[in-house]
């Protein structure tokens, strides 16, 4: 299959470039600096000299507190990002498959959110990412949506933010009433392929088995490293942020691919050098 995979520098599109080659797909590979999907024309252009038979979207803007404050942006690339690549996807004829968040959900379930459960986002990231699942449920006959949560992989992630404060510092408070559920990006990736494979259409959940608050993450984190820190909980309100997150951000993988358990993943994520603080 020809893939067009937009979001190639992020954690996730790094492991979904090195991948699918090895899963016998051809892969057109592009960055942001490569290709803006919130341009139109440079979507347009891109698909018609690539031909693909699948655009896979990763490109997203994550900033979640910075989403509070450049609505505009994120909405431009969360929104109409996937927007133009299903409409010019869907006239070229090529699948889409756009990956989301767990924070289309407002966190108020008191069981892991399935696919078919109903979105209600509750900050301007969780928005635009659900504007840009409606766009692609729209305007495009074949797709896929996989959401993700607490995704981690190369470059700046929780477990190298922990890494480095828990080497400079002898405390640190971390949040104890958000729940997730932390996924490798190179698991991540595996998913999506799966998905792939399968070639059934709609919404699914891939994340590591499991879960856990801010706070059992940092705990294993620095357990499995070594790094020796009083770990304190402390609830969400004793810092605010711009943006509101889910008390409950953990995906039910109901009817998708199951990843192995977090604790797993993390283990050989650290011990295949994802150590180096970031």
């Amino acid at each position: 299959m020809k893939v067009l995979l937009t979001g190639a520098g992020g954690q996730l599109g790094i492991e979904l470039a090195k991948l699918l080659p090895e899963r016998g797909h051809e892969v057109a590979a592009f960055t942001h600096r490569d290709l803006d999907i919130s341009d139109a024309e440079a979507v347009r252009s891109a698909l018609e000299e690539h031909e693909p038979d699948l655009a896979l979207n990763a490109a997203a803007y994550t900033d979640v507190d910075g989403c509070e404050e450049k609505e505009d942006l994120a909405y431009r690339v969360n929104a109409l990002g996937p927007r133009n690549l299903a409409q010019h996807g869907e006239r070229l004829g090529c699948e889409l498959l756009h990956v989301s968040t767990n924070y289309v959900f407002d966190g108020e379930s008191e069981h892991p959110y399935a696919p078919d459960d109903l979105p209600n986002p509750i900050s301007a990231y969780g928005r635009t990412k659900l504007a840009g699942e409606g766009y692609v449920k729209a305007l495009c006959r074949r797709w896929y949506v996989v959401r993700a949560a607490g995704v981690y992989g190369e470059g700046h992630n929780f477990v190298r933010t922990m890494l480095r404060v828990g080497r400079e510092r002898d405390s640190l408070k971390v949040k104890d009433d958000e729940y997730i559920s932390p996924t490798y990006a190179g698991d991540l990736a595996a998913g999506i392929a799966e998905v792939l494979d399968g070639g059934l259409y709609g919404t699914y959940h891939v994340a590591n088995a499991g879960s856990c608050s801010w706070y059992g993450f940092a705990e294993e984190i620095f357990r499995l490293s070594g790094i020796e820190v009083e770990l304190n909980s402390v609830p969400s309100s004793e810092y605010p942020l711009p943006a509101a997150r889910p008390a409950n951000g953990v995906l039910s993988p109901l009817g998708s691919p199951e990843l192995r358990h977090w604790r797993e993943a993390l283990a050989e994520y650290l011990e295949r050098g994802g150590s180096a603080p970031g």
